[in-house]
């Protein structure tokens, strides 16, 4: 039979606890006054791809793919900002981003979009200037067109060459990931084997996610593995995996799911 402590890790304290979010909030405040939440991140991902998705969406409405392009490349751009904002102090990453930055700037598509958001941050032109209805379906396709400020534009339709630079924005977002997992992610941290790299125990770590030393104890040594299960549980990871699913084929890493357990008789 399942023993019910094990849902512990999904409630708080007795007498009032701390919710999910504002733990990690507290957890990442406490890794130093630099460090922002990893969060900022996954919302700027979903929030591109749902532009992105709405520009598919708008159908033969010109200017809604128009104002949700603008959108989109702002959401798509403040990604690496937020990236540089977050981990710029963290040992590794000036030399992991700078391999990625080198090549965003040697990608056309890339490079497009980067001055295509410049060009209508500070001037305001749109270089979504077109459409057409080239399938047998009747679909729209929107197109760019090239201006004063911005003379190579991509042959590919607007939603070709979109999903094109998101997947490569998307792509650096979830190597990040896997780089740096255990400092941005709650799913990688929360483990035996990260909190014995940095000399620290499960009370250590049930303490950093403000529960009492000894919440998930419940007495049996076999259980451990189940107690760190419970603090992954009670923690908010990665929030953009289905996005990477969409776009890469591929999830974040995280423990497999234990067995239910079973209280020793």
């Amino acid at each position: 039979m399942g023993d019910p402590n094990f849902s512990r890790g999904n409630s708080p304290p007795a007498g009032g606890g701390v919710p999910q979010r504002e733990r990690e909030r507290r957890r990442q405040l406490s890794m130093g006054s630099s460090f922002r939440s990893f969060s900022i991140i996954d919302y700027k991902v979903a929030e591109a791809d749902f532009f992105l998705q709405k520009i598919s969406d708008c159908g033969y409405n010109f200017i809604e793919a128009r104002y949700y392009m603008s959108a989109f490349i702002s959401s798509t751009r403040t990604i690496t900002y937020s990236l540089q904002a977050i981990l710029k102090d963290h040992e590794g990453f000036s030399e992991w981003y700078k391999k990625h930055q080198a090549e965003l700037k040697n990608d056309p598509v890339c490079s497009f979009f980067h001055n295509f958001r410049n060009v209508n941050h500070h001037i305001g032109d749109n270089v979504l200037n077109g459409g057409s209805t080239t399938d047998i379906k009747g679909k729209a396709h929107f197109w760019f067109s090239p201006t004063k400020d911005i003379r190579k534009v991509p042959a590919e339709d607007v939603e070709t060459a979109s999903r094109k630079y998101i997947v490569k924005i998307i792509s650096i977002v979830f190597d990040c990931y896997l780089k740096f997992g255990p400092i941005i992610d709650a799913k990688q941290r929360y483990t035996a084997e990260y909190f014995e790299s940095i000399g620290k125990t499960i009370e250590d770590a049930e303490e950093e996610l403000e529960f009492p030393k000894g919440w998930t104890d419940i007495g049996d040594k076999s259980a451990i593995p189940y107690r760190w299960q419970a603090l992954r549980d009670s923690a908010i990871g990665c929030e953009v995996n289905h996005i990477f699913q969409k776009y890469l084929g591929a999830t974040t890493p995280m423990p497999s799911r234990l067995p239910e357990y079973q209280r020793p008789s």
